[in-house]
């Protein structure tokens, strides 16, 4: 069963997060502080993680934390879910995304929809296979 992190300040949204990624027959974690995400990591050794952008102490967080993860986990994919508007900001999409300043699998905005994100999921996880 493939394992899913889930990291986001908002305890609502990770955990409804974490009910659709278990309803596709996932085992998902959360972790509510980006702080504690890379220990959280480490222990629950995660196929994949689900990351928010931005954190009550940080704005940035999210994009720190997605570089600090590539750093040390090179083939672990990245989902970045978000309020933040892709179109406001073009490093945020996929399309124009800059891999190194944004190093992420995947960008989708929130609210997600459970499809999409299982699909995603599902296809991220066949590649790192």
């Amino acid at each position: 069963m493939p394992r899913i992190l889930v990291v986001d300040d908002d305890e609502d949204i990770a955990q409804t997060t974490a009910m659709m990624l278990q309803a596709g027959g996932h085992e998902v974690e959360t972790e509510l502080s980006e702080k504690k995400a890379m220990a959280k990591i480490a222990a629950f050794k995660p196929d994949l993680i689900v990351l928010d952008v931005m954190f009550p102490d940080n704005s940035t967080a999210g994009f720190e934390l997605a570089r600090e993860i590539r750093a040390r986990h090179k083939e672990l994919p990245v989902i970045m879910v978000t309020s933040v508007n892709e179109h406001g900001t073009p490093k945020f999409g996929n399309k124009d995304r800059d891999p190194d300043w944004l190093p992420i699998s995947e960008f989708v905005e929130k609210p997600v929809k459970k499809d999409k994100l299982l699909g995603l999921v599902r296809g991220l996880l066949a590649k790192k296979a």
